[in-house]
């Protein structure tokens, strides 16, 4: 038995990068959405959502409605189970979910739902009771997986950023062989806490090409590990360092968890000097981002390789330069003075560029000498 597990869809026409208004993002969005339940049909698994299947909170945007029902119809051989998260907001008549209630299992309160036979998964929305997520269990007559939606406490956020102090403990969800989460858009797992270490946080490795899937976890036994999904394909430059994204798939018999990677533009931001920009414009390095995110930050004079890139510009889903110029005063600025200079000379370079406003430079000269020879 397998689940195919994504969080953080987030379905919208985002405008940020889009050449037609959204559109083009939102079939990113939506192609990411067809693209897991593909595998799940692969593996005649259940498919899970764990929240955050839309964006804005407080609305759908319909274009978004229409094609996440339409392609959610289009597979009614997999079995769903989608809970709500955050931007899945209640409101009358439900969450932002309701819409879905004829195609998936649609959870919007603790409970524990059973989308196939001799499988069961204990299920906490965003704003659940952790005590009611607790009592349940006891109520269980094995360990039962957990999928829910929160910020849990010593995630990571990005590449360094760790917030140890806020967020919901783990140990609030009670006990469970495994868990998956939504909300956090950097996939990650929870190591378990063992004899000799602490449990630990640990990113996701990268992927050595798309289609193949990276193992995030061996066939053993469960031992209490906590998943997030990650959202399922980069949506702004902030996630443009995450590790590999796409589907999490999780053997709930053999413990073997695995992210299958989904294909979609990613977003990259390059820095050059005036070879870098040459050898990126000039030869064929630019092949490997085309149909992406680009944003390039160039340091140098104006040269051919800048028009060349501009002349890539349909290469890619978005090209954005930026041409820092360093002004002639800040060079000269710099030309003017070195390490190696003896002290008098290194002074008057100073004071020529930044006078001493309103006392007198021969004097002012003479203080720093003094100052420089004896500091007391």
């Amino acid at each position: 038995m397998k689940l195919v597990c994504v969080a953080d869809v987030h379905l919208h026409p985002y405008r940020i990068c889009s050449r037609d208004g959204g559109h083009d993002r939102l079939m990113d969005g939506l192609g990411a959405l067809r693209q897991s339940l593909d595998v799940a049909r692969e593996l005649r698994a259940v498919w899970v959502m764990a929240g955050d299947f839309k964006m804005p909170k407080t609305s759908w945007p319909q274009s978004a409605l229409t094609g996440a029902l339409a392609i959610l119809r289009d597979y009614d051989d997999v079995p769903k189970v989608m809970v709500a998260g955050n931007h899945d907001a209640e409101g009358i008549g439900g969450s932002g979910l309701s819409p879905f209630r004829d195609v998936a299992t649609v959870v919007e309160r603790v409970e524990v739902v059973t989308p196939v036979e001799d499988l069961e998964l204990l299920c906490a929305p965003w704003n659940a009771d952790t005590a009611a997520v607790r009592a349940l269990q006891k109520t269980l007559r094995r360990p039962t997986p957990l999928v829910a939606h929160a910020f849990l406490q010593g995630c990571a956020l990005g590449p360094e950023d760790v917030r140890m102090s806020k967020g919901v403990p783990v140990a609030d969800y009670g006990e469970f062989p495994f868990a998956v989460f939504g909300d956090v858009h950097k996939g990650q797992m929870r190591e378990p806490a063992t004899k000799t270490k602490p449990a630990a946080w640990r990113g996701y490795p990268e992927g050595s090409g798309l289609g193949r899937a990276v193992v995030v976890r061996g066939a053993k036994p469960w031992g209490g590990e906590v998943f997030y999904c990650g959202s399922p394909y980069q949506q702004n430059w902030g996630e443009r360092k995450d590790g590999v994204k796409g589907a999490l798939v999780v053997d709930v018999e053999t413990g073997e968890v695995l992210v299958r990677p989904l294909a979609a533009p990613r977003f990259h931001h390059l820095e050059f000097d005036e070879a870098a920009l040459r050898t990126f414009a000039e030869t064929t390095v630019w092949q490997a981002y085309a149909g992406s995110f680009v944003r390039i930050v160039y340091s140098g004079p104006p040269c051919a390789a800048l028009d060349r890139v501009g002349e890539l510009a349909d290469e890619f889903r978005s090209l954005q330069v930026i041409h820092r110029r360093p002004s002639a005063d800040r060079v000269a600025r710099v030309a003017d003075m070195h390490a190696g200079m003896p002290m008098p000379e290194l002074l008057r370079s100073y004071m020529a560029v930044r006078p001493p406003v309103g006392l007198d430079p021969d004097k002012t000269f003479e203080a720093l000498m003094r100052l420089a020879e004896d500091p007391e």
